[in-house]
């Protein structure tokens, strides 16, 4: 009879190191694939933010602003955001319909609401006080383009 000592045999840590392999790259998949979700929820927290901001100050300008479409960027968070903003009549001539779009200038080379993260669709009121402001403009703008 041979004696057998206490230790493992090569084949038995050459499994046993296989075993751990296997689980340390699944964990590692898994862990990968958690930051990334988390970096990707926390850009779309931030930019449904951003929305909603943008959406909040066209709802509290004065003149409401006409129809028509505008982009700016800005900084939020530490972050620079590119939004795009589309206003649009409505059946309703009290009410202008505004969609903001907000995109990563980085990923957003053309137009925010090609690339967008989020977008934001909202409603403007228009005061009586507001149409009369803007007939006034409107017979403003052709007197000043005549006179130059």
């Amino acid at each position: 009879m041979t004696r057998r000592s206490g230790g493992f045999t090569l084949l038995e840590v050459m499994v046993a190191l296989a075993i751990f392999a296997i689980v340390a790259a699944a964990v590692l998949t898994a862990t990968s694939r958690a930051l990334t979700n988390s970096a990707r929820l926390t850009d779309l927290t931030l930019a449904g933010w951003v929305a909603d901001n943008r959406l909040t100050e066209l709802q509290l300008a004065k003149p409401v602003p006409g129809t028509g479409r505008e982009k700016h960027e800005l900084d939020y968070a530490d972050r620079r955001w590119a939004t795009e903003s589309l206003i649009e009549a409505t059946s309703d001539p009290s009410l202008l319909r505004a969609t903001v779009w907000v995109a990563i200038p980085s990923r957003s080379r053309s137009s925010p609401s090609a690339h967008a993260l989020t977008s934001l669709t909202g409603f403007l009121e228009v005061t009586e006080q507001d149409q009369e402001q803007q007939e006034q403009q409107e017979q403003e703008a052709p007197d000043a383009a005549t006179a130059h």
